[in-house]
């Protein structure tokens, strides 16, 4: 059974934004007024940098990270209000749902649960760390039944951690920022930070 030539077209210009991480021009990009419309769903892989990392075990300004996040919309077709996100991270992976606030654009809050030490203890939750995520579509692709994010921009605020342990201390906080594309292939694994 053969291919089309819209669907080779296409085949080519994911996989040249998979290797290369550019803009693909072998199928028609949307144009920017056109991204809002753009359906967020699949792996990304993310390259992150820490822009701010205070009292964070690990972590330094300037940390390069990379990290896999995967969305799912929660909606059958196009640009959907709510998308489920499952984010990477060194020690583990949160849930996090993603709301549209204006089109290609996608906010949401979390919390996840740090290691702490406490005198001669080490409290596996012993810190709470709300955090927002924000995503922004900045490329896709035109399939043959969907306009599809391939490439966003994201970030990572924690502005304050909760002690949760019998010790009293101060906790820090920590911020990166990211951009990646859509991933076809398995993730890569590894890298530390935020």
């Amino acid at each position: 059974m053969g291919r089309t030539p819209a669907l080779l077209t296409l085949v080519a210009a994911i996989a040249t934004i998979t290797m290369s991480a550019t803009a693909a021009t072998a199928a028609a990009p949307a144009t920017p007024a056109g991204l809002g419309a753009a359906r967020l769903e699949g792996p990304f892989l993310l390259a992150g940098r820490v822009t701010l990392a205070k009292l964070v075990p690990g972590e330094r300004v300037g940390q390069l990270v990379s990290r896999t996040w995967t969305f799912t919309p929660a909606c059958a077709t196009g640009a959907c209000d709510t998308i489920r996100l499952v984010r990477q991270r060194e020690t583990g992976s949160d849930r996090v749902t993603l709301h549209r606030g204006k089109p290609g654009y996608y906010v949401g809050k979390g919390t996840f649960f740090a290691p702490l030490r406490c005198a001669k203890r080490v409290y596996p939750n012993g810190a709470a760390v709300p955090f927002t995520i924000t995503v922004q579509v900045t490329a896709a692709l035109q399939t043959p039944t969907d306009l599809v994010a391939s490439r966003v921009n994201a970030t990572y605020v924690n502005l304050s951690r909760r002690n949760l342990t019998p010790c009293v201390g101060v906790l820090g906080h920590d911020a990166a920022v990211y951009h990646g594309h859509l991933l076809l292939g398995p993730p890569p694994t590894g890298g530390a930070g935020a």
